[in-house]
């Protein structure tokens, strides 16, 4: 008997930044299942999208920062579940490929919808981030930076 399924699959692809100065990285908060948590800056490519002028846009409208994107950290690879798009029925399947960059913050301008995702962005001190709740994404991007420098 073959089993049928009213689950939704998608595959999405996102670019965020890490951006650390002085012992702190620049984070948002993202409300989840479990309630807020620290994640990279990013979000969404739109259609033929580059991935580097993804992450400036989404860090801009997200955190009012202007971003000099730099060198390619890693891309991370994770199943998910999410909201079935409109039009659909029950969970969605997700696989989440997510770009990281490394970044510089250049200067900022004021965005009228800075929360409209999150809750904000501000720079936590890395201990800080160790002891809260974060997404997974955080580890990850700081482990690429760290096996990045040079001993």
């Amino acid at each position: 008997m073959s089993h049928v399924s009213n689950q939704h699959r998608a595959v999405r692809v996102s670019a965020h930044v890490l951006c650390l100065d002085r012992g702190r990285v620049l984070l948002t908060r993202r409300r989840g299942g479990q309630g807020l948590a620290w994640t990279l800056p990013g979000g969404g490519l739109g259609f033929a999208e580059e991935p580097a002028d993804a992450a400036r846009r989404e860090v801009l409208q997200s955190t009012g920062f202007v971003v000099e994107i730099g060198p390619l950290l890693g891309v991370d690879s994770s199943r998910g579940s999410g909201i079935a798009p409109v039009g659909r029925r029950g969970p969605t399947d997700l696989h989440l490929l997510r770009i990281v960059y490394a970044a510089r913050v250049m200067g900022n301008l004021v965005v009228d919808d800075v929360t409209a995702w999150g809750s904000g962005a501000e720079w936590v001190d890395l201990g800080a981030v160790v002891d809260g709740r974060r997404v997974d994404l955080v580890d990850t991007a700081l482990a690429w930076a760290w096996s990045a420098v040079p001993v």
